[in-house]
């Protein structure tokens, strides 16, 4: 519909769709995470009016110490937060997406010294390239109410019933409708991205929208959270700042135990973090290399057995072995190598008989397991065997079982919850903190302080805004 007047000073960068081949995917998400021309954001991005209540919106303008969160409309009286949470309900748009708009056209949200003309045309709502503010023609738009107004009653109701009629928005654009947009063909993934290049019909302003979104509203998400988007079969794990996806359910579940764990979000959320190298195989497979080695994979750990003799002591069914190529593991790390003189090389559960304690026994080494709840966390319902103290005695004592990354933990004296993410437990700032990543409380682990405590403090986990 309308170009924009504000001009964008960004980079462009031109990417390619990469589509994964997988097991388990249904379709594939772009490798790229900075900027992908063909999804802006999601259509719940644009339409979730529920996403902010009034007083999260002045709380946010007061966060960012916006001009708005003091500012009163001259026609209206109304206070900025209103008008905003206001249109957003009756036109059922994201009151994040008007507030992503208003910094992206008139830099409202941070500019610490707007003038008039940056509340008048605030959203930049029929203001084109080649018209001036004092264009007769849309003084009827001037004004905070209506900019805001005027902006999601347009996407409500014309360029949503467009799409859902016509297949495309009075501009051409639509999902999967290729479009040529400053030299480069746009290709809409969904009704959103199709609605903001009507709205703008320029990469820069988009990628802009799309910056800004990025900063106020896209949730950092700690490593060892498992993310699923909404609607698809994909599950990824967040490591060392990367996405790393599970290839199937069997490795999934090999590896994380439950899907009780896995946070719902949108992918624009997920396309935050660069691409890394696909979980294939579940845990304690028996891998085969190229130059005919076997190994045991232990959490991402490669234990290669020493001789055949050492194979076949472990009792490894041949038709168990999977063969993989040399990039498969390139990046897995090497541990201690299993011969025939290794002791449990595949792990035993082990209690003191006298005091009850229970060590998880691998490797010669007992490593102590200090409450009832990092037992079952890690071993579920894992048979144990009962030992003597001097027969306890014959391994040496090593570090201490750890809960499994991502999981939810409190002791049973405070209610401070933290998320065990890269072996530390990392305490939440707040419940909202808590509830902005999407965590469940029906997944917290309530254990003790010695079973906490096996674990150092991390960061906070801060609040979004």
């Amino acid at each position: 519909m309308f170009k924009r007047i504000k001009r964008f000073f960004f980079i462009l960068i031109s990417v390619l769709w990469c589509v994964s081949a997988t097991l388990w995917p249904l379709f594939s998400v772009s490798a790229q995470t900075d900027f992908d021309y063909n999804y802006i954001l999601s259509d719940n991005d644009l339409i979730d009016y529920k996403a902010m209540t009034q007083g999260e919106i002045q709380e946010f303008l007061i966060a960012k110490g916006s001009s708005l969160a003091a500012y009163y409309d001259p026609v209206t009286s109304w206070r900025a937060d209103k008008i905003i949470y206001t249109a957003a309900q009756d036109f059922k748009i994201s009151p994040k997406y008007l507030l992503a708009l208003m910094q992206k056209e008139q830099s409202l949200i941070e500019d610490g010294s707007p003038v008039p003309t940056n509340f008048d045309w605030a959203t930049g709502y029929a203001v084109c390239d080649d018209c001036s503010y004092d264009d007769p023609l849309i003084q009827k738009f001037k004004g905070f109410y209506n900019q805001v107004y005027n902006a999601a009653k347009k996407i409500r109701l014309s360029y949503l019933p467009d799409l859902e009629i016509k297949g495309r928005t009075i501009s051409g654009f639509g999902p999967g409708v290729p479009k040529t947009v400053d030299g480069v063909v746009v290709v809409p993934a969904n009704q959103a991205t199709a609605i903001l290049y009507t709205y703008t019909p320029h990469l820069k302003g988009n990628r802009l929208l799309y910056t800004v979104w990025n900063k106020y509203f896209i949730r950092s998400y700690p490593d060892g959270s498992l993310l699923n988007v909404d609607g698809d079969k994909y599950v990824w794990l967040i490591e060392n700042g990367l996405r790393r996806q599970f290839v199937n359910r069997s490795v999934f579940l090999s590896r994380a135990g439950s899907f009780a764990k896995v946070l719902t979000i949108n992918r624009t959320e997920l396309l935050k973090y660069p691409e890394g190298k696909l979980i294939k195989f579940a845990n304690y497979s028996y891998l085969m290399s190229e130059r005919g080695t076997v190994y045991l994979l232990a959490d991402d750990v490669l234990h290669g057995f020493a001789s055949k003799t050492a194979l076949r002591k472990v009792g490894v069914n041949p038709e168990e072995i999977i063969k993989v190529k040399n990039e498969d593991i390139v990046d897995l790390a090497e541990g201690q190598p299993i011969t025939t003189k290794s002791i449990y090389p595949l792990g035993t559960l082990m209690q003191d008989k006298k005091t009850g304690g229970v060590y998880w026994v691998q490797d010669g080494l007992k490593h102590p397991i200090f409450s009832r709840e990092l037992l079952k966390a890690n071993f579920g319902s894992r048979r144990l065997t009962k030992q003597t103290a001097k027969q306890l005695a014959e391994f040496d004592t090593s570090t201490p079982i750890l809960f499994p990354e991502g999981e939810l933990v409190r002791s049973q004296s405070d209610t401070t919850v933290y998320l065990i993410s890269n072996k530390e437990r990392r305490p939440f700032a707040s419940e909202k903190a808590f509830r902005e990543l999407g965590f469940d409380s029906k997944n917290i682990i309530v254990t003790s302080e010695e079973g906490l405590g096996v674990h150092e403090l991390g960061p906070v986990i801060a609040e979004l805004y």
